[in-house]
C-alpha cells in the first residue's frame, strides 16, 4: 500500500514578496515514532482500541488483522469479561498477547480491564511464546539494538530484547520481536502495571477463568502479637486457644511488619556505625597524637643524655686538669713559695682548674636531672600511647560490630522487601523439579513427584488474584496455553508435593503469587537475580 499523505496550505509575506507554502498535517505520536522505531515501517492506520466490553461472553477481537484464513476458527467460548469500574483497576494485574488477533488484553480478578492492538514481531524474527514476567520499566529507553531507537514506556519481559513499548501498530506483524503499543495505551498501561506482573504471549488467544483447586498451596497465616521469628499457623481457632483472640496477619501483612522492623533495625544500625566510625577516628587522632607526644620526649630525652654525658665528660676533664696541676704543685713547691710570674699564672690556672670543675659537676647534677625527667616524661607518654591504642582496639571492634550489624539488617531489610514482591513457582515435569522465587530472585528448589510422568501436563498457569471474603485465603485465576493436553485441574492433581514445600510456599503466598505447571524447565532467560521464571513453548 501506498503510504497516504495530506497537506494544508498558507500564503506568507516576506519582504514584499507572497510565497506559497506547503505544510504537511501535524505528525501524530504513530508516525513520530515510525521514524525511530529501527525497524520496517508500515505507514497504516491503527485501529482504535476497544474502551469497554459490554457482554459477558468472550469480546471480539479489535478490529486488526486475522489469523491465515486457512486455520480453523476456535470455538467461542463463553467467559466472564467485565471492565473494571474506574480508571485504577485493582491489583495484581496480568497480561495476554494473541499472536493470531495481533492484541493485548489485562486482566485483573474482576475479569477484562483493558484491551488494545499491537503489532508481534514479523517472519524471521517472531514474538516468543510463553509464560513472562515483567523484570524491567523504563519510561523512556533507547535500543542498544536499533542505532538508539526511542522506545518509550518499555516494559521488558526478557533480558534477550523482548519488550513492551511504544511502536507503529499497523495491524499486522510487522516489529522485530518486540509487542510494540501505540502511544496513548503504551502510558496508559505503564500507569497501570508493576514489576512482577505476569505476560502471556500465546498463538491464539486465551483467557482466564475463575479457579479453586486443593491441590493449590494455601497461605500461612502469622500470629500478631509480635513481629520476629515465628512460626505460621493456618485455620480457625478454636473457643479455648489462648491465641483465640490474637489477630492472624496474612504473608503481605507480616511482610509488612518484617520491613517496617527491618527499616527501624536498619536505621538504628547506621545511626550506631555512624558513631562508631566517629569514635574510631577519633581514637586513631589520639593514638597519633600520643604517638607524637611520646616521639617529642623521646627526643628530648636523648637530647638531654647527651648532654649530661657531655657535661660528665666536662667534669671528669676538669676534675683530671684540677689533679694534674695539683700533683705539678706537690713536685715543685719552691714554684709556689717564690713571686714569680710562673707562680701566679699556675695559681691562676689552678683556681681555673677549680672553677672548671665546679661547674662541670654543676651541669652534671642538672642534666642528670634532666635526663631523669626526660625518661619519667617517656615513660607517661608510652603508657598514654598504650592506652589509646588499647581505646582504638575497643572502637575498631565497636567499629566491626557495628559494621556486621548494619551489613546483617540491610540484608534483613532487603529480604523483607523481597518478601513484599509477588512469589513466583514453577512446577516442571521435565527437570521433576518446583522453582520458588520472589522478588526476581532465587529463593529454593526441590525435588516433586509426577503421576504417569511420560504423559504430558501441557502449560499452566494459576495467579492469586484476590484475598477470598474473610482474608484467610486467596482466589485463584487459571489460564492454559493452547494445545490437546490436560485440564489446570488434572495438570494439579497429578503433581505430588512434599507437605514441608508446601507449607514453604505458603508462607509467603498472597495475591500476585503465580504458580505455573508445565512440562517444560525454566527457559533460557530464568538466570539470577533480575530475572523470573518463565517458560517458552516450542
Amino acid at each position: 500500500m501506498r503510504p497516504r499523505f495530506s497537506f494544508r496550505y498558507a500564503v506568507a509575506p516576506l519582504f514584499g514578496f507572497s510565497f506559497f507554502i506547503v505544510l504537511p498535517q501535524p505528525a501524530t505520536a504513530l508516525n513520530f515514532f515510525a521514524l525511530f522505531s529501527g525497524e520496517p515501517s508500515r505507514a497504516e492506520t491503527a485501529p482504535a482500541a476497544p474502551t469497554h466490553i459490554q457482554t459477558a461472553t468472550r469480546p471480539k477481537p479489535a478490529n486488526v488483522a486475522r489469523r491465515d484464513a486457512s486455520k480453523p476458527a476456535r470455538a467461542s467460548v463463553e467467559r466472564e469479561a467485565r471492565p473494571a469500574p474506574d480508571s485504577s483497576p485493582g491489583l495484581p494485574l496480568f497480561g495476554v498477547v494473541s499472536i493470531a488477533d495481533q492484541q493485548i488484553s489485562i486482566y485483573n480478578h474482576n475479569g477484562l480491564v483493558t484491551r488494545s492492538p499491537v503489532s508481534t514481531g514479523m517472519a524471521g524474527h517472531g514474538t516468543p511464546r510463553g509464560i513472562f514476567t515483567i523484570i524491567g520499566r523504563e519510561r523512556y529507553h533507547e535500543s542498544n539494538i536499533y542505532s538508539g531507537a526511542p522506545m518509550p514506556f518499555m516494559q521488558r519481559i526478557t533480558w534477550s530484547g523482548i519488550a513492551m513499548h511504544v511502536g507503529v501498530v499497523p495491524g499486522h506483524p510487522a516489529s522485530h520481536g518486540c509487542v510494540r503499543l501505540p502511544a496513548d495505551f503504551a502510558a496508559k498501561l505503564w500507569g497501570m502495571t508493576r514489576i512482577g506482573e505476569r505476560i502471556v504471549i500465546s498463538p491464539d488467544d486465551v483467557w482466564p477463568t475463575a479457579f479453586s483447586s486443593s491441590s493449590l498451596p494455601e497461605p500461612k497465616m502469622y500470629l500478631a502479637r509480635e513481629t520476629g521469628a515465628q512460626t505460621p499457623v493456618y485455620g480457625p481457632t478454636e473457643s479455648g486457644d489462648e491465641d483465640a483472640h490474637v489477630a492472624r496477619l496474612n504473608p503481605r501483612q507480616y511482610a509488612e511488619r518484617l520491613k517496617a522492623k527491618a527499616a527501624a533495625d536498619a536505621l538504628s544500625a547506621a545511626r550506631a556505625l555512624k558513631e562508631a566510625a566517629s569514635a574510631e577516628r577519633a581514637a586513631q587522632e589520639e593514638v597519633a597524637v600520643a604517638a607524637r607526644e611520646l616521639a617529642a620526649v623521646e627526643a628530648a630525652q636523648t637530647t638531654a643524655q647527651m648532654k649530661a654525658e657531655a657535661a660528665d665528660e666536662a667534669y671528669l676533664a676538669a676534675t683530671a686538669k684540677a689533679h694534674a696541676l695539683q700533683e705539678e704543685a706537690s713536685l715543685s713547691p719552691e714554684t709556689l713559695t717564690e713571686e714569680t710570674p710562673r707562680r701566679r699564672g699556675f695559681a691562676v690556672a689552678i683556681e681555673a682548674a677549680a672553677k672548671a670543675r665546679t661547674n662541670a659537676a654543676s651541669d652534671k647534677v642538672t642534666f642528670a636531672t634532666a635526663m631523669i625527667d626526660a625518661r619519667e616524661k617517656v615513660q607517661a607518654a608510652r603508657a598514654a600511647l598504650v592506652s589509646k591504642e588499647a581505646k582504638l582496639s575497643e572502637a575498631l571492634g565497636r567499629l566491626s560490630q557495628a559494621t556486621e550489624t548494619a551489613a546483617a539488617t540491610a540484608k534483613a531489610d532487603a529480604e523483607s522487601r523481597k518478601r513484599l514482591a509477588p512469589l513466583s513457582v514453577l512446577v516442571s515435569r521435565k527437570d521433576r523439579k518446583v522453582y520458588v522465587r520472589q522478588g526476581l530472585s532465587p529463593l529454593f528448589d526441590a525435588p516433586i513427584a509426577v503421576t504417569d510422568p511420560d504423559r504430558p501436563l501441557g502449560s499452566h498457569l494459576f495467579i492469586a488474584t484476590a484475598a477470598n471474603d474473610d482474608g484467610s485465603g486467596l482466589q485463584w485465576s487459571a489460564l492454559t496455553m493452547p494445545g490437546q493436553f490436560e485440564s489446570a485441574t488434572e495438570a494439579l492433581e497429578r503433581i505430588e508435593m512434599a507437605p514441608e514445600i508446601r507449607a514453604r510456599i505458603g508462607e509467603r503466598l498472597w495475591t500476585g503469587g503465580s504458580i505455573i505447571v508445565s512440562d517444560l524447565p525454566p527457559s533460557n532467560e530464568t538466570g539470577a537475580d533480575g530475572t523470573d521464571l518463565t517458560v517458552k513453548l516450542r
